[in-house]
């Protein structure tokens, strides 16, 4: 079995290959998941059914929501915890700091023009510029269709994780692996990969809202699509040497824990917003 340190050359040699590999990997997990939710919220549908009726009825959308709000805090202080965790990784001679910077050295001696340039466009599924316009065209449309929680869940969402991410970044304050290339380059703080979180966020927002709003024939499609894409955008962060591999671990990290708390708050808003609209009636 290779050590981390010839894991790390055996990846820097075979950008390509880990890129469709671990695109492959993705893909097989989204697809297995996605098989298994049909027969496991079929069994936890009758299982749950008598609590989920009290727990859904109007009387307690209030304290409901305060527990998905509550969920939702312990979730990103979690998600804090465990930044810290891999924080104190790469700052000590850990395997964790021999992978990064055996990876990061390796793929500056060895990247071909051509590699650094494919990934290079690849990365800008996951710049700011075409990340606003994405985020201002969605909400956009949402709000214009009368999607009005939809579009204020997107915009929290997307305006959300800059925030966060900005200060876990200039919380952590972890440099950049240098990268003489010219092709692709970035600035500021590296830690967590603000690339990697909000491609998750927003194509993972993408994904959720397909599974809302279109026919069920796309679903599958709209969530292997935003795997592909985040896991295209985060590996090509490593490839341009302008993220360690722990910053895009930790921007998954990031990216999906806020992700994750956005959709709850969004259905428990939802639901409190119907069962007030209910009584009201």
């Amino acid at each position: 079995m290779m050590d981390a340190q010839s894991m790390a050359l055996w990846a820097a040699s075979h950008p390509l290959t880990v890129w469709a590999g671990g695109m492959a990997i993705g893909l097989l997990v989204a697809m297995a998941l996605w098989a298994a939710t049909g027969p496991l919220h079929a069994h936890g549908a009758r299982w749950a059914a008598p609590w989920a009726e009290r727990w859904t009825a109007p009387q307690h959308a209030g304290p409901r929501l305060l527990a998905t709000l509550f969920v939702a805090a312990m979730l990103l202080l979690a998600c804090a915890q465990a930044l810290a965790a891999l924080a104190e990784e790469w700052a000590a001679p850990t395997t964790w700091a021999l992978l990064d910077q055996t990876l990061a050295d390796t793929l500056r001696t060895t990247a071909s023009v051509a590699t650094l340039t494919l990934f290079a466009k690849l990365t800008h599924a996951g710049d700011v510029a075409v990340l606003t316009v994405l985020t201002v065209a969605v909400a956009a449309a949402l709000w214009l269709r009368r999607y009005r929680l939809l579009a204020l869940g997107w915009l929290a969402a997307m305006i959300g994780n800059g925030l966060l991410t900005r200060a876990f970044k200039y919380t952590f304050e972890r440099v950049r692996p240098v990268h003489t290339q010219e092709i692709s380059t970035a600035d500021g703080f590296s830690f967590p990969s603000g690339h990697s979180s909000a491609s998750l966020v927003a194509y993972g927002m993408l994904a959720y809202l397909a599974l809302r709003l279109l026919p069920a024939r796309w679903h599958l499609p709209a969530v292997l699509l935003a795997v592909a894409t985040v896991f295209t955008v985060g590996w090509s962060r490593v490839v341009l040497q302008v993220h360690f591999a722990s910053d895009v671990l930790a921007g998954w990290l990031t990216g999906g824990a806020w992700l994750a708390c956005c959709v709850m708050v969004m259905s428990g808003v939802g639901h409190w917003h119907r069962s007030r609209s209910a009584t009201l009636a």
